[in-house]
């Protein structure tokens, strides 16, 4: 939430910020737990992106679990683009086959660094098990 004296120079926002908080609390206790892929899912997107990881969490759980993985894939799909040390021969194929990969159990492509590279590394059993292949 940021560092106390901050929140005391913007006493006004204390209230907002508290809310936030609560928001946080809720959208953390309606991630599925028992699903251990999408529980998986979510600990990816929490690291990839905080903020989309909130608004992702509070929507209606008949979408929440799709809107989670397509953007997990499309993090994945950009993490192989920005990736600069992926030579251009090796990377055009990639991410014109993507689509693809999306389904394959034993693909997986190593790039990106810190969360990203997590991200990569989980990709194939975290987007198979969704995808119900």
């Amino acid at each position: 939430m940021g560092s106390l004296s901050t929140i005391l120079r913007h006493p006004d926002e204390i209230y907002p910020l508290l809310k936030l908080k609560l928001a946080i609390m809720r959208a953390q206790n309606q991630i599925p737990l028992d699903d251990p892929h999408l529980a998986l899912c979510y600990s990816l997107l929490q690291n990839v992106s905080k903020s989309f990881s909130l608004v992702i969490q509070q929507l209606r759980t008949e979408l929440r679990d799709a809107v989670c993985v397509f953007y997990l894939i499309l993090r994945a799909l950009d993490t192989v683009e920005d990736d600069t040390s992926i030579p251009m021969e090796i990377k055009v194929p990639i991410l014109l086959a993507f689509h693809r990969h999306i389904y394959d159990r034993d693909w997986h492509f190593t790039c990106g660094t810190k969360e990203y590279k997590v991200l990569m590394d989980q990709f194939s059993p975290c987007f198979c098990s969704f995808s119900g292949t």
